[in-house]
């Protein structure tokens, strides 16, 4: 059949002549079904087959395209058929089971995620997608949520439940906009802690408009103590609909909002009540009480209300007298040294009271002053304390202007600065100005040296707004700006008056100018440059200034008539304003010659690519991969014509060495796979090695090119003609369109390339075997890799062949290809060596990646292997199972554990110190098990007797078994209270007093809070996924009487003395994971016996110095309260020493 050839000038004009020969072809043909595709036909003819066959609905001819090797007809297959995804009468063939068993195995890679990707965009039946997500679940989770968005609701609701914590926020989000249903499932999920859930609650505020105050609870039981999070829009809502939710938990959501936000929605009355009310709670002080927000709300309410809220804020302030002199900056200085961060300067504070009192007490405070930048941090006070208000603002000018003048210049300029910004330009009146204008004068900016240009700028823009005629000494010193920052600043005539002026300066450095060299032409260019941009920021067109137009059509001819100005970029003219580009089309490809602008060529006009045939040059051979769309659409529409032309010239320079890359990657993209494959067939090397001095340099440049980027050709080349390019130098060039080819194949095409992995060279069957694991299946992979395995003499064959079994294997969820590749990779662990390659050795060693089901198995049979090594690999069994303790109890034979444990004791040095871990989890992992007294006998017992252990055992019930004990208890749920009981039996046996008196008390205080712990146990702590929330009021309560009983025994012992006990405390403290919270709350039980001294006295010695949580300083606050409190002198002498301004404090009870 004769090819078709289409019609037209532009790419319009050809889509539009492809359109009626359809038209033609489904009127002459109906029904009848298209030739099949052929890769020796133009692309034109396989599109019409194509899209006729969509037409018709042809779903046998669309599957066939769908497994074509040219991904171009597959896409077009994909996107004109969305019939095929939305319409049921394709569920038969639109399903996971049909796809991954009929289709998916004879398409590409690329081909087959389109297919998806298009599904799941476009298929909206909740039934079906569900099918697609429950298949895609079965072998990756992760991925397999991206369906959830069509499922039916209750499906996906579950599934964020249970996989929260693979789930992206993004789609997290997407789900939400679905139903707020999804954050209760988020909220209530344990798959992420309540820290990170905070950022899922922040990414659907928009939930807010709809249901407010569900959002706000959420919010609350969430976001507290981790960060603000009402955004200033959703705080606008809330305050509009429900007000009262934020007030009514005041004291909460103070410290959660955008305080100048906040301000806007209440009167007076209302920040003074929110002020007062905050000032009687001591969690809500600390926030509201910082300078940064005092200054928001004080200004808002009357003069008395701002000191009324300030002597209820700050207790210590209330005493001083205003009307004594001095007594306002004795207030502030009261109110400074009690804020949050009191590094703040006293006279800051003014800024909260009414502009004439801060006035007149700044300019006394300047007066005294000596330092010149305090002087200018109250003169800044002071413009704060203004307002924004003119008169206020003059008054400071005239002030400065009257006792500052003569200051040094940086310091007026801070001050000038300051009024700039304060201030609109078009806003100064005649006084204000001739005062501004006096401190330029006193600045030397009307003199010739240098200024700043703000300045100038200022000058300037003044000047011209009021009609007034610009200096000469200022116009010299203005170097051009397009002054956009003033746009906003001033009103539409005084725009225009300034943009004007600017525009009228840029044209009379161009007008009347010749251009004869190189340097006046760029001048010409930065100039027009310049104007552009003037026009672009001031919202002007460019057709409405033909002179510019002019100007610039005179570089166009400048650059094409003058060799020198050739190199000379004019691209920033075309990409000025994306509006303009169609007035500057017709010179576009001088202008800016690149793909984008070849690309508006072939749409609009294809002649102009004769008339700048040497910008086209240059365009041909800039980027290959970014000039790839222009070179297919070539391909496609021109294939007569144009295609043909641009590959001549590409063949034309196939030998220049510095053209050859760009000739040769754009071949591959206009030619027909055969035409490139027989270019190819010339080039590929006959020999395995290269003889330099006898080598074609061009021939060799082609050789490498073309085993690049034959990968590029369309459709996909087959692996065998990458293959053959592996001989000498070339394969490190193959590789890469190997890599390319391979992971684009077909399940069926990869089977077949995996069936030869042990004949091709080495660097090849590398990459082979990492590619081969990720597509085919794994029981057609298992023979393959057998006989590699058992024939591959090399090292690095057998250690990629071992790593990727290993790494799937780790990656596997599916229980039938765990086993099925742990029978794979059991059969490699029984055939290693001792001459095996290291990474080999110490990927055994990882026992948590592997999963679950073949654990015990993988560790045995790798602790056998690692054990057998000679003495230089010594130590990589041991680690193995000391870095696993965690599975090595629970899933291995008891009696190897107790073995090892044993073993590593008696052979006890220095490198076997973490087998303390394994111990310990041991012993509690028998606990309530019939072995239980036997373990005890044979490993607890004869540690008491081994004097060299004996030091390190010490250490491990003191360190390892508590910390590992509360992991246990969250995990299991189990209090190991006979094993304590029976240690403290042993120890006192062992343990002679009064050397070990310490390590004994200790003990038994250990002990004793094991016991509280299991009493405490409750239905509610099995729900607990942290060791922090067993610990309650409760229990502490009862831990800090019983410290209090063993503390009362100490002082029998030592005659009053605490430094034992306080000892004993501390390790008792550093064993089991106390917070400092928890401490402090044992504290503050210890100290509820007021008859016994010693115990304030240890509670002083063992106080935190610092705290930095809000929680802990108010628990701090209190315990120190009742320090403050008890009768004694000596508690009281302490007090006043420690605590000076807290001892005088009001009684509370706990």
């Amino acid at each position: 059949m004769k090819p078709i050839i289409l019609e037209g000038n532009t790419l319009g004009q050809r889509h539009r002549h492809y359109n009626k020969l359809l038209k033609e072809a489904l009127a002459s043909n109906r029904g009848e079904k298209p030739e099949k595709i052929s890769h020796e036909d133009n692309d034109i003819d396989n599109f019409l087959k194509i899209d006729i066959a969509i037409h018709n609905r042809d779903v046998n001819y669309i599957l066939e395209v769908l497994k074509c090797k040219d991904l171009l007809y597959v896409t077009r297959a994909i996107k004109k058929s969305k019939w095929l995804i939305t319409d049921a009468d394709y569920t038969h063939i639109i399903n996971p089971k049909f796809l991954h068993k009929e289709l998916f195995p004879h398409m590409m890679q690329k081909a087959k995620s389109k297919l998806l990707l298009h599904i799941r965009l476009y298929l909206r039946d909740e039934k079906r997608v569900a099918h697609f997500y429950n298949y895609c679940k079965q072998f990756d989770v992760k991925h397999a949520l991206k369906w959830l968005q069509y499922c039916p609701l209750q499906l996906a609701l579950n599934e964020v439940y249970n996989h929260l914590d693979v789930l992206r926020i993004s789609r997290f989000v997407r789900l939400c906009r679905r139903s707020f249903d999804f954050l209760d499932k988020a909220a209530a999920s344990q798959k992420r802690p309540d820290w990170y859930k905070v950022y899922f609650i922040i990414e659907v505020q928009f939930l807010i408009r709809n249901k407010t105050e569900e959002y706000l609870n959420y919010a609350d039981s969430l976001c507290d103590g981790y960060i603000s999070f009402l955004k200033k829009k959703h705080l606008q809502f809330v305050m509009k609909t429900c007000p009262q939710k934020i007030f009514n938990n005041l004291l909460y959501y103070i410290q959660k909002v955008d305080h100048t936000k906040f301000i806007q929605y209440m009167d007076k009355e209302a920040i003074k009540n929110c002020l007062l009310k905050c000032s009687q709670q001591k969690d809500a002080t600390q926030s509201i009480r910082s300078f940064d927000v005092l200054v928001k709300y004080l200004p808002k309410i009357e003069f008395c209300d701002r000191l009324d809220v300030l002597r209820a804020l700050y207790g210590s302030a209330s005493r001083i007298d205003l009307q004594v002199p001095g007594g306002l900056n004795l207030f502030f200085s009261a109110i400074n040294d009690n804020t949050p961060v009191n590094s703040l300067c006293v006279f800051r504070w003014y800024q909260c009271m009414p502009f004439d009192i801060a006035y007149r007490e700044i300019t006394k405070l300047i007066q005294t002053e000596s330092k010149r930048d305090v002087r200018v941090s109250m003169i800044n006070t002071l413009l704060n304390c203004a307002d924004g208000d003119s008169e206020n603002i003059l008054t400071v000018i005239k002030y400065y202007h009257d006792t500052h003048i003569n200051e040094l210049n940086n310091f007026k300029e801070n001050f000038v600065n300051q009024i700039l910004s304060r201030v609109a330009i078009n806003k100064f009146d005649t006084e204000m100005w001739t005062l501004l204008n006096n401190l330029f004068y006193s600045m030397d900016v009307y003199k010739n040296s240098s200024s700043n240009s703000k300045y100038v700028e200022t000058i300037i823009v003044h000047k011209i707004i009021h009609n007034q005629i610009v200096p000469e000494i200022i116009e010299s010193k203005f170097k051009f700006k397009t002054l956009k920052s003033y746009k906003k600043k001033l009103n539409s005539e005084e725009r225009e008056k300034l943009f004007i002026y600017l525009y009228e300066r840029q044209m009379k450095d161009m007008e009347n100018k010749t251009i004869a060299s190189e340097n006046e032409f760029k001048m010409l260019v930065k100039n027009l440059e310049i104007t552009l941009q003037l026009l672009a920021d001031w919202n002007k067109d460019v057709t409405d200034y033909p002179m510019i137009l002019n100007k610039i059509r005179e570089c166009v001819i400048i650059k094409k008539q003058n060799s020198w100005a050739r190199d000379i970029d004019l691209s920033t003219f075309y990409n000025s304003r994306k509006q303009w580009r169609r007035t500057f089309f017709d010179y576009s490809l001088i202008l800016n010659p690149s793909k984008q602008v070849l690309l508006n060529v072939l749409k609009h006009n294809r002649n102009m690519l004769n008339m700048y045939h040497k910008e086209v040059a240059l365009i041909r051979y800039d980027d290959p991969v970014s000039l790839q769309p222009v070179l297919s659409k070539i391909k496609i529409y021109w294939a007569d014509t144009l295609a043909k032309e641009w590959i001549n010239e590409y063949f034309f320079h196939l030998n220049d060495t510095g053209k050859q890359k760009m000739a040769i990657q754009s071949l591959a993209v206009l030619l027909s796979q055969k035409q490139f494959l027989d270019i190819v067939e010339k080039y590929i090397p006959k020999v395995n090695t290269i003889n330099w001095k006898e080598a074609n340099e061009v021939e060799h440049g082609c050789r490498k090119t073309f085993s690049l980027y034959i990968n590029r050709v369309r459709p996909l080349p087959d692996t065998d003609v990458v293959l053959r390019f592996a001989k000498g130098k070339y394969i490190k060039y193959a590789v890469k369109s190997l890599n390319a080819t391979f992971s684009n194949l077909s399940h069926v095409d990869r089977e077949e390339y995996i069936s030869k992995l042990a004949k091709v060279p080495l660097t090849f069957q590398k990459h082979g075997i990492h590619m081969a694991f990720t597509i085919v299946e794994t029981d057609k992979l298992i023979p393959s890799f057998k006989t590699i395995w058992t024939t591959a003499k090399n090292r690095r064959i057998r250690n990629s062949v071992f790593l990727t079994t290993h790494d799937l294997l780790c990656k596997q969820s599916k229980k039938s290809r765990i086993l099925k590749l742990w029978e794979l990779l059991d059969f490699f662990i029984e055939n290693l060596s001792d001459r095996e390659d290291l990474t080999i050795i110490q990927k055994l060693g990882g026992l948590y990646e592997i999963p679950e089901i073949v654990q015990s198995k993988y560790c045995m049979k790798a602790y056998r292997f690692l054990k057998s090594l000679p003495n230089k690999h010594e130590g990589y069994a041991d680690n193995m199972i000391v870095d696993s303790d965690g599975i090595v109890v629970k899933k291995l034979d008891r009696d190897f554990v107790e073995g090892f444990i044993l073993e590593a004791i008696e052979n006890y040095s220095t490198k076997y110190c973490f087998v303390h871990g394994l111990f310990s989890k041991y012993l509690l992992f028998t606990q309530d098990k019939e072995f239980e007294l036997d373990s005890y006998e044979r490993l607890v017992k004869p540690m008491f007797y081994n004097t060299e252990y004996y030091p390190n055992f010490i250490s491990m019930i003191f360190s390892y078994l508590p910390s590992n004990m509360c992991d246990d208890i969250v995990e299991n749920k189990r209090v190991p209270v006979k094993l304590y009981k029976r240690l403290l039996e042993d120890f006192k046996q062992k343990l002679v007093l009064p050397e070990d008196y310490v390590d004994l008390k200790t003990f038994e205080l250990m002990c004793d809070f094991v016991e509280i712990l299991q009493h405490h146990i409750s239905p509610k702590v099995y729900n607990c996924n942290d060791f922090d929330e067993i610990l309650t009021i409760p229990l502490l309560t009862d831990f800090g009487k019983a410290c209090s009983r063993h503390l009362q025994r100490n002082l029998k012992t030592f005659d009053h003395s605490i430094f034992a006990f306080e000892y004993i405390l501390d390790k008792v403290f550093i064993s089991f994971p106390f917070s400092k919270l928890h401490e402090l709350q044992i504290y503050k039980y210890l100290l509820c016996d007021q008859g016994i001294v010693e115990i304030y006295l240890l509670v002083h010695r063992i106080m935190p110095k610092e705290l930095y949580r809000e929680d802990e300083k108010i628990i701090m606050d209190e315990i120190i309260a009742m320090l403050c409190r008890h009768p004694a002198k000596e508690i009281k002498m302490i007090c006043q020493h420690r605590y000076p301004d807290k001892i005088q404090a009001k009684p509370e009870t706990i």
